[in-house]
């Protein structure tokens, strides 16, 4: 049984205020809970689970479909599902909420108070739930400060992405800018480097040639070379011999002087033979001379392919470094495409906190303004609550000799009524053993019959 009133202070430590019948009023016309006079004078069980089905739909955010869902998941595990039904749902019910009344300070609610409710038990939770209400709303606040840091937050990210936005946005103008400029220099050179690459190939072949030619005509000139050495080496022999020659005309006049004919046919041949070979000598050194002003303009033209090989290195660089501007490039347009996508997520989340955030001003101001009409109206109430004390001290006395002649006699109630219940209950289980029993008999009859209509007929 639920303790009264006058025992619930001696039971337990009450951490809010109840509140009369027109604060209650009041409180939930404001809040927009439908409670009506009627039901905290005489409430009814279908009334008073309306009402906390919004409770819990308010603060809980848990719906009557909810909890039948839940009760009809534990009514499939019966066997006779249509008999627990309505104890099932109270009792589901019941435990959520409880998850609602056991933070507000409320730990003795029971079942008793949906389907028997009590004025002043009524008065007692809802003035729980309202308390815990508010102190929610002003909780709300706590909440709202991070919020708003949040939002502060957002904001200047959103300025730093911005001014970074506009930074990658400049330069990828700039690389852009070069990207064409540089595309352009390359389509005017690209004629030229391809002439250049000819003519490198065209200089390169002569410089083989030339080479091929060069060797050559070392070869002949050492030829020559030896041909002189050799020519010089017979000259040498040769004035020997005249100076032999010389020493044998005393001796032999007519033999030397036919001997001399013959060298000196065979110098003049000599002679010729050497002119010959001066003639090839002084042509091949012009072909020398020729071939080392031709190398040198040779080397300068090797020099000037280095060089052209070198500007060729630059522009494949060039190309190597555009390349990579064009993928450095194609890296800040998909960054820029992610950052326009967070900017937008940005701006959506911001938009939607300060619309929260507006919502939330709005109803701190309200809930604000009431807290203090609330407020005033507390304090005109202890200030009555303070006089009207004072003239209760004196019948206290008298009230005390009533509450205790009282309690005596719902003390005896509550004995007969944990009778009755007993009675009941033992009752119930009665016929709960004889309706399964029934139904036993009944399926067993029900066996029968199907095994004799399953018979043929005799005749």
């Amino acid at each position: 049984m639920v303790p009264a009133p006058a025992m619930q202070s001696s039971a337990q430590i009450v951490t809010f205020p109840v509140l009369d019948a027109p604060a209650l009023l009041t409180d939930t016309a404001s809040i927009g809970c439908p409670l009506q006079p009627d039901d905290l004078s005489h409430p009814q069980p279908a009334r008073i689970l309306a009402l906390y089905e919004w409770w819990m739909s308010r603060l809980l955010q848990l719906q009557a479909e909810d909890i039948k869902r839940a009760a009809e998941a534990q009514l499939d595990q019966l066997e006779h599902p249509e008999i627990y039904r309505e104890a099932m749902y109270l009792g589901v019910f019941t435990i959520a909420l409880n998850q609602l009344l056991i933070p507000s300070g409320v730990h003795d609610f029971t079942v008793r108070d949906l389907t028997l409710p009590r004025p002043d038990r009524l008065r007692y939770i809802l003035s729980a739930v309202i308390n815990f209400y508010f102190f929610a709303e002003e909780q709300g606040e706590r909440v709202l400060r991070p919020l708003q840091d949040e939002m502060t937050e957002l904001a200047q990210e959103e300025v730093a992405l911005i001014e970074e936005n506009q930074k990658l946005r400049d330069r990828i103008e700039e690389e852009t800018a070069r990207r064409l400029e540089n595309q352009a220099k390359m389509a005017a050179y690209r004629p030229e480097e391809e002439r250049n690459t000819e003519m490198m190939k065209a200089a390169h072949r002569a410089i083989d040639d030339h080479g091929a030619q060069k060797r050559a005509l070392k070869l002949d000139c050492e030829e020559l070379r030896r041909r002189l050495t050799d020519l010089q080496q017979e000259n040498s022999n040769i004035d020997l011999a005249i100076m032999d020659l010389r020493g044998q005309i005393i001796s032999s006049p007519e033999k030397l002087r036919g001997k001399i004919d013959e060298m000196q046919d065979q110098l003049n041949r000599e002679k010729e033979m050497f002119q010959e070979t001066e003639v090839k000598e002084r042509q091949t050194q012009s072909k020398i001379n020729a071939l080392t002003q031709y190398s040198q303009e040779l080397n300068s033209c090797i020099r000037i392919l280095d060089d052209w090989s070198v500007d060729v290195d630059k522009l494949r660089d060039a190309e190597l470094r555009l390349g990579e501007h064009e993928d450095h490039l194609r890296n800040l347009e998909a960054e820029q495409s992610d950052l326009k996508d967070r900017i937008e997520l940005l701006e959506r989340r911001i938009s939607n906190g300060r619309e929260e955030l507006t919502r939330m001003k709005d109803k701190m101001e309200r809930k604000r303004e009431a807290a203090k009409g609330r407020k005033r109206d507390l304090e005109l109430q202890h200030a009555a609550s303070v006089e009207e004390k004072r003239h209760l001290d004196d019948e206290a006395f008298k009230k005390n000799l009533e509450a205790q002649a009282v309690e005596q006699h719902i003390r005896d109630m509550y004995a007969s009524l944990n009778t009755e219940l007993d009675k009941g209950e033992k009752a119930f289980k009665r016929i709960k053993e004889q309706i399964t029993l029934y139904s036993i008999r009944l399926n067993k009859a029900l066996d029968s019959i199907n095994e004799l209509n399953a018979l043929d007929p005799e005749l």
